[in-house]
């Protein structure tokens, strides 16, 4: 079988769109129900012994039910909660060995700094506009612990606290180097057929199947629609003291209310203005913010990236795909 646990923001709809969605449905079952769901459930709740048991049973299930097609489950949170550093990643690993020891992992970086950016334009759909100063916890030129999981109402990471090298060692070292394969976003884009050359390689398959066409995702906000439509994140906030920390909560009632606006507004924003004027620039460039993420991961990066470029010289060389499991 093949797992694909991630990471968020790194070509996961390309995954799912074309390439998982379109094997052959005879010798491959993705993401099959109630199977995914569980999964779901389970990753996003470490440690609530209801969910892994509905996991267990529904794995049970899939395994008594005869059927022989190669399983593939593509579920970016088991790599961990993407806003608190993937500091869960361990528990969900342990899960996934017992319950997927003969597994092929497929695991997706990208350099650390796109992946914030990325994460708070992602954020900015959803949550409190905040400006990315906030969302970073960047305050007086540093970088710094966040104080709680929300401040001034918003979420909030730790820009230097991540776990990509990590993450991917622990795996290898659970299922063995051979069977998980890493690949970096930034590949997929300077090198795209090196990279599915490589994921067909995972799949046992000698190349991927052809999409019936080729389907756009939609981008990140771009920064020109961001200031645009989010005119708060030009707001200047102090460092968060525990009273930042609880923030302004909206009611429920009124939270539900807005709902269908802050739809509108997405819609509007991905669909309408940036498809006609699509104007960016990089939100990291103030304060030098990115020079400091990048020092700071600079020697983390150098070793992801040899272990993507070395895997994907072993493919190109002509090893043979691994035999196909179920």
């Amino acid at each position: 079988m093949l797992l694909h646990i991630g990471l968020h923001k790194t070509g996961t709809r390309f995954l799912q769109r074309e390439v998982f969605a379109q094997l052959d449905p005879e010798r491959y079952r993705y993401n099959p129900e109630p199977l995914a769901s569980a999964l779901r459930q389970a990753v996003r709740h470490p440690g609530d012994a209801a969910c892994a048991a509905r996991l267990r049973e529904a794995v049970a299930a899939w395994r008594g039910s005869g059927d022989g097609r190669t399983l593939v489950l593509s579920e970016p949170h088991i790599s961990g909660d993407m806003y608190s550093s993937h500091c869960d990643y361990a528990e969900n690993l342990a899960l996934m060995r017992e319950l997927f020891p003969e597994a092929r992992v497929l695991f997706f970086v990208r350099k650390q700094a796109d992946w914030l950016q990325s994460a708070y334009r992602q954020h900015l759909a959803k949550g409190k506009p905040v400006p990315i100063e906030v969302f970073l916890n960047f305050y007086d030129g540093a970088f710094r612990p966040r104080v709680a999981r929300q401040v001034y109402g918003a979420r909030n990471v730790e820009a230097l606290t991540l776990r990509f090298l990590a993450i991917y060692r622990a795996y290898a070292e659970a299922f063995g180097e051979a069977a998980v394969y890493l690949l970096r976003q930034e590949d997929l884009r300077a090198r795209p057929e090196a990279v599915k050359a490589l994921v067909a390689h995972a799949l046992g398959q000698r190349a991927l199947p052809e999409p019936p066409r080729r389907r756009g995702h939609n981008r990140s906000y771009s920064a020109l629609a961001i200031h645009l439509f989010h005119p708060t994140v030009l707001r200047r906030y102090p460092p968060p003291g525990p009273a930042a920390a609880r923030g302004r909560r909206i009611p429920q009632r009124l939270n539900d209310a807005l709902a269908p606006l802050r739809r509108l507004r997405r819609a509007l924003i991905q669909h309408a203005f940036d498809r006609v004027l699509y104007y960016d620039w990089d939100l990291l460039a103030r304060h030098g913010m990115r020079e400091q993420i990048e020092a700071h991961y600079a020697a983390e990066n150098a070793e992801l990236e040899r272990i993507a470029h070395r895997q994907l010289a072993r493919v190109g060389e002509g090893e043979p795909a691994s035999a196909q499991g179920a």
